[in-house]
This record gives structure tokens, C-alpha cells and sequence, in this order.
């Protein structure tokens, strides 16, 4: 095997125990934020929502609005947990050099579908916000701003599931090769 490989690998190896240890923190954070989040929605006296085209600054919501924020507010941090858990995970597997296997597969799987699952609930409050927009608009004009990011979204996941499908056909290649050695 060439010496240059090895290097590279090595470094790869290195830099996914830094990216480990940085998603490491970023779980513990996300883990003390979530109820800190909650609290300051439940018992703050006024608060400043922006949620894509609905701003509203000094409000004071009714108990059933804070309620709403708060399961709004869980679900969000609850799918950015264990996004940041199987995408760990993976990374682990990485920098142990043991890239292709079942398990490193399905956090990546994992991964990438709890990411759709938090774009979803993107493009559910973008929608919410347009309906509130609508609602609350004393006239008869309606400015509704369509956000295209959707685009790069789309991309985004494309790309993801390309490098997944890479990840099982390197793993079934190198399940192969052990079978013939």
C-alpha cells in the first residue's frame, strides 16, 4: 500500500476524533439549552418570535400559544439530538478506521433522515408562519415571500444520500473481499 495512504488516513483518523469530541459538546450543549429554552418560553414575561415571514417583538403569549412553542420548541431539539448522536457516532466509527461497515451505515442512515425530519419541521413553521401572516393582515394586500432554499435543500439531501449509497457499496465491496480472502 502506498505510504502517502497511510498518512492520509491517519489524518482522517485524527481530524474525526477532534470532529468527535467537538459533537461530543455540542450534544451536552443542546442537552442544557433544551430545558433553559423551555423555561424562558413558559415562564418569560414577553417574548420576541421570528419564525420565517411572522415577527412579532414584546408579545405575551397565552398559556396554549407557550404550550404550542414548547412542543414546537421540543420536537426541533429532540431531532437535533439525535441527529448529533448517529452523526457522532458515524464519526467514531471514522476515527477508529472502521468506515465500512452495517452499524457506521445505519447512524448514517439514521443521520440523514432525522436531518429530513428537521427540514420538515422547517418547512411546517414556514408555512405556519405564512398562515399567520395571512390571518393577521388587516388588508386586503398579502405580501408572502417564497423562500428558494428549498433548492439547495434539495442538494444538500442529494448529495448525503449519494455519499450514503458510497458508504453501502464500499462496505458490501469490502464484505466481498473478506469472503475471498
Amino acid at each position: 500500500m502506498n505510504i502517502q495512504q497511510h498518512a492520509r488516513i491517519a489524518r482522517i483518523k485524527q481530524f474525526s476524533r477532534y470532529l468527535y469530541l467537538a459533537l461530543s459538546g455540542l450534544r451536552y450543549v443542546l442537552w442544557g439549552l433544551w430545558p433553559l429554552f423551555v423555561a424562558a418560553m413558559m415562564f418569560g414575561n414577553k417574548l420576541q418570535i421570528n419564525m420565517g415571514e411572522m415577527h412579532m417583538n414584546d408579545v405575551e403569549p397565552s398559556l396554549l400559544q407557550r404550550v404550542l412553542l414548547v412542543v414546537g420548541l421540543s420536537a426541533f431539539m429532540f431531532v437535533a439530538i439525535k441527529i448529533t448522536f448517529h452523526f457522532r457516532e458515524l464519526i467514531r466509527h471514522f476515527s477508529e478506521g472502521d468506515i465500512f461497515n452495517k452499524v457506521a451505515i445505519d447512524h448514517a442512515r439514521k443521520a440523514l433522515f432525522n436531518g429530513l425530519m428537521l427540514y420538515g419541521l422547517y418547512v411546517l413553521t414556514v408555512l405556519g408562519s405564512w398562515g399567520w401572516v395571512i390571518q393577521q393582515s388587516s388588508s386586503m394586500s398579502v405580501n408572502v415571500n417564497v423562500d428558494v432554499s428549498f433548492i439547495f435543500a434539495l442538494m444538500f439531501f442529494g448529495l448525503m444520500y449519494v455519499l450514503l449509497w458510497a458508504l453501502e457499496i464500499g462496505s458490501d465491496l469490502n464484505e466481498e473481499s473478506e469472503l475471498t480472502i
